[in-house]
């Protein structure tokens, strides 16, 4: 059979996996891509009328018709559920092909989705073998399909999950070739080497997989498997940097060295992570440096350990971040800091509490400023419904997708507590430029309530600066990317419209698995 994946923003490794394994089984795979340039998932530069210029809309349509298939599917997101809406709205128009929607939005609030007359099917929690059974049974006999909901005479019924797949291993390898038309995965592959976190934070959507799955969510990859990935895409992609993008990378001290060392040994070259302040300790901190960690990324959020533990569910404590970030600095390891915006409790003191201790650290790269971003049915939208922060009206924005997004629209109806947000942002990503004595200048007097009103386009460029003054490879590959994706968009636009066949990678049906 023949699927057609549709898609809007960055690479997306779930439907990489989805993908290899319908290949894998005989079945026809192609993609249908929006890079979302210029919207609200780009982290950089948001400009709403550059986004609708480049909208690809159109184009994934007309790919979509030309690719004939037999099922439709898109892997959704609370932020990009409006717009999967809207474009399968548009594809049941022009094709009569079944629609599947999966994805974290889709496993949140599966009776939402099922609404629409449009929407066939979705699928909740992993997805690999539920899709792979609805693809090979097609429309018939698919009511005991675990994970999937579908309409049996009109009624919406929904069957319940299946265990997670226990071996990674079995996995194939993911279909990078899906994504490599619009990806330059030369200068920076992405790996996952587990699936799921330890850690149930109220505001991530990981804990409710947690509880979707009993606790038994979280596995990691062999180590074999991870170095065999990584050897076959070095040989095809020539990358020049890994990012591994598990939830956090060293939960596991034992499984870690070795990893490391067959990495430092076999591979070399620069890495980057996420991590969590509890787990570095000085050894895993020196291991890491060893086998080329050029930055680690910290989840922080907030410094008032008050509203960490009783708002974000948190273990971690500023005893550890401050433990970490001084070992960091100790040895030379670069990291970014994860700070999040519009939390339940947060008080302006608690933003200058949090500038002076960033102020300070040494080796930091990049702050990343967040806003919290609410999805439905996890712990902080209950706690901030019973609090009235949202009411009724924004819950059931929340449940259809109409929320904000993390990096440029805010959830905070309060529009003082906003424009302040907005400053101190600002503050924040020009942070690691200003020596101490200008920050206690811009703090006194409220003097820092004015960034808002520094120019956007002047803002990005301080964190260009900021970026080269720390030689921040990842953000400069990024702003890189912009010239590529535009030619790609433009291009693989003509491609849809004059009914060029797709490129190689994107008809390869060959698969390896991961072992």
């Amino acid at each position: 059979m023949r699927v057609t994946f549709v898609h809007l923003g960055r690479e997306n490794v779930g439907i990489e996996y989805l993908s290899s394994v319908l290949k894998q089984a005989g079945h026809q795979v192609c993609l249908a891509y929006d890079p979302g340039l210029f919207g609200p998932n780009d982290n950089v530069l948001y400009i709403p009328w550059l986004e609708r210029v480049f909208s690809q809309e159109r184009q994934i349509l007309r790919k979509v018709v030309r690719s004939n298939p037999d099922l439709i599917a898109l892997s959704v997101y609370t932020n990009t559920y409006q717009w999967a809406r809207h474009m399968a709205k548009k594809l049941r128009e022009h094709v009569d092909a079944p629609i599947v929607l999966g994805g974290i939005h889709p496993t949140l609030v599966p009776d939402e989705v099922m609404k629409d007359r449009f929407v066939d099917f979705a699928i909740v929690g992993e997805g690999e073998e539920a899709l792979l059974e609805l693809v090979e049974r097609g429309r018939k006999s698919c009511g005991d399909i675990r994970n999937l909901w579908y309409r049996e005479n009109g009624e919406v019924k929904g069957n319940p999950p299946r265990p997670p797949i226990e071996d990674l291993d079995a996995l194939p390898m993911p279909d990078k070739g899906l994504f490599e038309r619009d990806v330059n995965f030369g200068d920076d592959y992405l790996i996952l080497t587990a699936r799921g976190c330890r850690f149930s934070c109220s505001y991530c959507c990981e804990s409710f997989m947690n509880r979707l799955y009993k606790g038994r969510y979280f596995r990691r990859r062999g180590v074999d498997s991870v170095m065999h990935e990584l050897a076959i895409m070095r040989d095809r992609y020539r990358y020049r940097e890994v990012m591994f993008n598990d939830s956090i990378f060293f939960t596991d001290k034992e499984w870690l060295a070795e990893v490391l060392t067959r990495f430092r040994d076999e591979i070399g070259v620069p890495f980057r992570c996420f991590g969590q302040s509890r787990y570095l300790d000085e050894d895993i901190a020196r291991m890491l440096k060893n086998a080329g960690c050029y930055a680690i990324e910290f989840g922080v959020q907030t410094t008032n350990d008050a509203i960490r533990r009783r708002v974000l569910s948190r273990g971690d404590t500023m005893e550890h971040v401050r433990r970490a970030v001084a070992i960091c600095d100790e040895l030379g390891i670069p990291y970014d800091i994860d700070h999040m915006f519009g939390l339940p409790d947060e008080t302006e003191p608690d933003h200058l509490d949090a500038a002076r201790f960033y102020s300070g650290l040494k080796c930091l790269n990049r702050l990343k400023c967040h806003n919290l971003t609410y999805f439905p049915n996890l712990r902080i939208t209950d706690i901030a419904h019973q609090r009235g922060i949202l009411d009724e009206e924004d819950l059931e924005d929340i449940r259809t997708g109409q929320v904000g997004d993390f990096f440029h629209v805010d959830s905070i109806g309060d529009e003082e507590l906003r424009r302040l947000n907005r400053s101190v942002q600002v503050l924040y990503k020009i942070l690691p430029l200003l020596p101490p004595r200008w920050l206690e200048y811009l703090l006194a007097d409220g003097r820092h309530r004015k960034l808002r009103r520094i120019p956007g386009p002047l803002v990005v460029l301080a964190q260009i600066l900021v970026a080269i003054k720390n030689r921040d490879y990842r953000y400069l590959v990024y702003l890189k990317y912009y010239p590529l994706r535009i030619r790609r968009t433009i291009f693989s636009g003509r491609d849809a419209l004059t009914g060029h066949p797709p490129a190689p990678a994107e008809a390869e049906t060959g698969v390896q698995t991961a072992k």
